[in-house]
């Protein structure tokens, strides 16, 4: 190629070396914000993570207690069974001691200690002292019976008032495991959330990380195809500088035949020659390159 030639061919070149490396800096930005968006992605699926795991710790705190709340609501249940027999067992009695319970217990000991105060302090006859001895016995089988009778009723109300305790206790059990429930439930929800998002990032995440490798691919071939330029822009410096070194010498050999042939002309002539006539007219054009050379690079 000419000079021309090949320096518009390293003008190409070094237009294309300019496109290449302007396309690898975009390329190295590009992925340079990938990076950044996948480490925030990254470290946003950390934190879910976390969250994850503390709902799954607070989830089987929540099911413990739900398990120990049902457990104590089996047990009230079985207490509210046996009050409810034992509540009818007490109501019967209740029922058969009602009409006793409706006596003046203080009515009946005072006509007690009224026959007493008779048998001791006056003079009876038989009949009547064995008349006041059978209705003191009388009067006190009624008291013991009416005293049994209010007993019966006293521990009817008390049966009452625990079996109220008790269906009290089972609703308020029943709330708490509903609201644990509840809770377990929103939970799991959450949950169901986070393994969603977490699973949508980690898709993001990998197509984000293969985009990445694309790239980082295609910035190895690009600078690659850089390098590749660089060394040809390099070769057609050599084969310019190789064709100019070639015109330069030629020219000064154009120069040394034409000083040669006029001091051989000189010399026919009979003219006296200086050193560096001389050293024309005896040294061979390679010396005189050389000479050239080394003044040049001097």
């Amino acid at each position: 190629m000419s000079e021309r030639e090949i320096e518009e061919a390293m003008g190409r070149v070094r237009e294309e070396i300019k496109k290449l490396r302007e396309e690898r800096s975009e390329l190295v930005e590009k992925v340079r914000k990938l990076r950044n968006e996948r480490r925030k992605l990254i470290d946003r699926v950390r934190e879910l993570r976390e969250e994850l795991r503390h709902l799954r710790e607070e989830r089987r705190g929540l099911v413990e207690e739900v398990r120990e709340l049902r457990q104590k609501r089996r047990e009230v249940l079985r207490e509210i069974n046996k009050a409810v027999q034992e509540l009818d067992i007490q109501r019967r009695i209740a029922t058969e001691l009602r009409p006793h319970a409706r006596r003046s217990v203080n009515a009946i000991r005072r006509r007690i200690e009224e026959l007493e105060w008779r048998q001791q302090t006056e003079i009876l006859t038989p009949e009547q002292e064995r008349e006041i001895i059978e209705e003191i016995a009388r009067l006190e089988q009624l008291l013991e019976k009416t005293l049994e009778a209010r007993q019966a009723l006293l521990s009817l109300r008390e049966k009452r008032a625990e079996l109220m305790g008790l269906r009290m206790q089972l609703r308020d059990l029943g709330q708490a495991i509903r609201e644990r429930s509840s809770r377990i439930e929103a939970i799991d929800a959450r949950i169901s959330q986070v393994r969603d998002e977490i699973n949508g990032l980690s898709k993001k995440i990998d197509e984000l990380s293969r985009e990445i490798d694309e790239l980082s691919k295609r910035i190895d071939e690009v600078s690659r195809s850089i390098e590749e330029k660089v060394s040809e822009l390099r070769r057609l410096r050599d084969e310019l500088e190789a064709i100019r070194s070639s015109h330069e010498k030629k020219r000064i050999m154009q120069l040394y035949e034409r000083k040669k042939k006029i001091v051989e002309e000189k010399l026919k002539r009979g003219e006296r020659l200086s050193l560096d006539e001389l050293r024309i007219l005896y040294s061979e054009v390679e010396e005189l390159l050389g000479e050239e050379d080394t003044s040049t690079s001097s």
